[in-house]
């Protein structure tokens, strides 16, 4: 892989596991977790400010039942109106619900009519990330299951908004799929975990080599990277980071400064909200 490794600097541990999605707004950092059933806020330091509860009820604390049961909110984003939309991953049926927030309100989104045409292009459906880029909704199918299939999705962002008001997503906004090809690390594929929108606007994404064939069963991490789209999509370049984790939420700060939290794969470990430099990117880009 060509270029050097990026660098992260752990800012917090935060009061949750399995993080999977980070959209800053303002002096905010709502962080969602693929494992619980609240949407978490924190300031810019790491600081855990309050919670929002998505989901009624609880999880068992059983690690085989909890993942069985839970609703896998692998991607988080926010919308023009400053509401902020949660997303389950597909992999199974009951992970088939989004949440969209506005102000402090929760309005449970029904994603199974758009997740079951996806599952008629992909072996085997996993949204990890999701971003609003071009005038697109676009979704990051991550390939760590079955046929190793990484790709963006688009959907037409006003029918998606539009859909989004009446309680689900569908599959009128449907536009099309692009494969996006990642390499390797020590033999293990690259499979996407992430989007977001850089301060040009450019289109940046996370991805992690895990050990595993399933979107369902987690596997050992052997490194993740950064990297960036080009204007047509392609991946313009990408970059190691270090610490070893499994990167699986991406934000930037006004100022080029980005924010990364990991999920351990471990309930006992607290997911590490980490910070790379904007001069430091520049540096290593291109």
């Amino acid at each position: 892989m060509a270029g050097g490794t990026l660098d992260l600097s752990v800012l917090a541990h935060l009061r949750l596991s399995a993080a999977s999605g980070l959209v800053l707004q303002g002096p905010t950092l709502w962080v969602v977790a693929d494992d619980a059933l609240a949407l978490h806020a924190y300031d810019l330091a790491g600081v855990w400010q309050s919670q929002i509860v998505l989901l009624p009820g609880s999880l068992p604390s059983d690690e085989k039942k909890r993942k069985k049961r839970k609703p896998d909110f692998e991607a988080l984003l926010a919308l023009p109106d400053g509401a902020l939309l949660a997303l389950g991953s597909g992999s199974k049926a009951q992970r088939q619900r989004g949440c969209c927030v506005r102000e402090g309100s929760v309005q449970v989104i029904d994603l199974a009519p758009l997740y079951e045409a996806l599952a008629q292009q992909f072996q085997e459906l996993n949204i990890e990330g999701a971003v609003i880029h071009g005038g697109h909704l676009i979704l990051a199918q991550r390939g760590n299951g079955a046929g190793g299939e990484n790709a963006l999705v688009f959907l037409e962002l006003a029918q998606a908004l539009a859909d989004i008001a009446a309680g689900q997503l569908s599959a009128v906004g449907l536009r099309h799929s692009l494969p996006v090809s990642l390499g390797e690390v020590q033999g293990v594929p690259l499979s996407l975990t992430d989007l977001c929108t850089g301060p040009n606007g450019q289109l940046f994404f996370s991805a992690a080599a895990e050990a595993t064939d399933s979107s369902y069963l987690d596997g050992q991490c052997l490194g993740s990277v950064l990297g960036c789209f080009s204007a047509d999509y392609a991946v313009a370049w990408q970059r190691p980071l270090a610490p070893l984790v499994k990167v699986e939420g991406l934000a930037f700060q006004a100022d080029g400064r980005l924010l990364l939290v990991a999920d351990a794969d471990d309930p006992e470990q607290p997911a590490p909200l980490f910070a790379l430099d904007g001069v430091l990117l520049q540096q290593h880009r291109g």
